[in-house]
């Protein structure tokens, strides 16, 4: 595979990642959804409120839906990126940073986090198949 479709590559499945991003901030789940693939091989593993989760996609999509409805406010800031090319139509990436969640009752909640994912080109849009996170909380120094 040539440079110039490495890049290419790249560049489109920036734009998926940077969708689901701006849409986690808006706690908009229909696009951050958008994003992902409906099939039966979908599948999240990570922590919804602290609650460690192996979900597939309609079940990754009520969970979505339930936490975003009690929240009042989500911020998560990308420190590093990688984007792995393994193909035409497969890119696994990886991003850590930071972020937070304001409940629409509770504590703020402040943490680490780290995300992989690996997406596929399904239809000539770039997909979510498998996303895999784990968050730290943030303890006050």
């Amino acid at each position: 595979m040539s440079e110039i479709d490495r890049d290419s590559i790249i560049e489109a499945v920036k734009k998926t990642v940077n969708k689901i991003f701006e849409s986690l901030e808006k706690l908009d789940s229909e696009v951050v959804l958008a994003n992902y693939h409906n099939h039966a091989d979908f599948r999240f593993v990570g922590l919804i409120f602290g609650q460690t989760l192996n979900l597939n996609y309609d079940e990754f999509t009520m969970a979505m839906k339930g936490a975003y409805e009690t929240m009042k406010e989500q911020k998560m800031i990308r420190e590093t990126e990688y984007f792995n090319v393994l193909s035409e139509t497969k890119v696994l990436y990886n991003t850590t940073g930071t972020g937070c969640q304001i409940p629409k009752e509770g504590e703020r909640n402040d943490f680490a986090v780290v995300v992989t994912q690996i997406l596929s080109l399904i239809d000539g849009e770039w997909k979510v198949i498998h996303e895999t996170e784990a968050a730290i909380p943030k303890t006050a120094e």
